[in-house]
């Protein structure tokens, strides 16, 4: 295995650009297919031959997709960063240039190339759609890293090209990207998306999904959701504070306002999530206390809610919470259990 990318012969790396490589290695490093030195074979776009102004190493291997795009690669990065030789494929035994392509006939292009995004990324990313489609394509790139011995979490880091594309599905698709973030373990990314998901009904969470992300994670969203729900429930348990009595309203007249401030989260219990926006809270309530006409009372009702708006506009909205493995209570154990 190479240590330095200086090392690598000089030759082979310009000699790789023009040349049509003839011998192929399929993903098992088992079995080899002789093709056509004629055959022309497309590049795809920004993995050229030509790195010049950029950080990448001069390639010295070509990566062949199932569908025959291929990637000038360099061996030294590949080696440096994959814990299994880069699933067994690499080093390449000849230094020809001639006898320097692997192909990896599983993986398609689309993919492929999120994998070498990945690994280098200081190349732009062109692709920008935000579609569910656009987004299972990403998680199947990243899913071959494994296969290839590089962890995900080891190469796609906060602020990278990859984690921000990653990221920008999340308000569309904020459970896939938290059930992605946690399959890998990628702790920030499952953080920011976790915000993200606080609408989402988790009774309703698929299967799939669940087992997906892991058991770790699915209770920490789990109890995300939770502290979330009784945090509002328990604001808005307490009813506006009494006023001193005065002669239009005595002290079982503001029983009324206790009353209908009650009703009113009688109406949310049933409505409220993790996700409940403040305008809904405000609206039930003025609602179902509209026929106060007492003005200490109206000030009472008004300076509770705002207070209830504030504590709960402050309320967590992402993972950064305590451990995930105290106790989630009995209805959110039970959606656990059934997923």
């Amino acid at each position: 295995m190479p240590t330095n990318p200086n090392q690598r012969d000089q030759n082979t790396s310009s000699n790789i650009q023009h040349s049509q490589i003839a011998i192929h290695r399929d993903i098992s490093g088992a079995r080899h297919a002789e093709v056509s030195q004629t055959q022309t074979i497309p590049v795809s776009q920004g993995f050229g031959p030509d790195v010049v102004g950029t950080e990448r190493p001069p390639p010295n291997i070509i990566l062949v997709s199932k569908d025959s795009v291929s990637f000038y690669t360099d061996e030294y990065t590949l080696l440096r960063l994959s814990n299994n030789n880069f699933n067994g494929l690499l080093p390449l035994p000849s230094q020809a240039s001639v006898n320097r392509m692997v192909f990896l006939k599983n993986l398609p292009s689309s993919e492929l190339k999120i994998v070498l995004h990945a690994i280098y990324v200081n190349v732009p990313i062109t692709s920008s759609g935000n579609s569910l489609d656009d987004f299972q394509l990403l998680a199947r790139g990243i899913g071959w890293l494994p296969t290839f011995g590089i962890p995900v979490k080891s190469v796609i880091l906060p602020r990278t090209p990859l984690f921000n594309r990653m990221l920008s599905f999340a308000p569309l698709h904020s459970v896939e990207v938290y059930s992605l973030a946690g399959h890998h373990d990628m702790n920030d990314l499952a953080v920011t998306a976790s915000s993200h998901t606080l609408s989402v009904d988790l009774a309703s969470l698929k299967k799939e999904l669940a087992k997906h992300m892991g058991p770790t994670y699915l209770l920490r969203l789990l109890r995300l959701h939770r502290i979330r729900q009784t945090t509002l429930l328990s604001l808005l348990a307490k009813a506006p504070d009494s006023h001193s009595e005065t002669e239009e309203c005595r002290s079982e007249d503001q029983q009324v306002l206790k009353g209908e401030w009650n009703t009113s989260v009688g109406f949310l219990i049933g409505k409220v999530n993790a996700g409940t926006v403040p305008g809904l809270i405000r609206e039930a309530v003025m609602s179902h206390t509209s026929s106060i006409t007492c003005k200490d009372c109206t000030r009472a009702r008004d300076a509770r809610l705002n207070a209830v708006l504030a504590e709960w506009s402050a309320t967590v909205v992402s993972l950064e919470m305590p451990s995930p493995f105290e106790y989630v209570p009995t209805a959110f154990t039970e959606i656990r259990m059934t997923i």
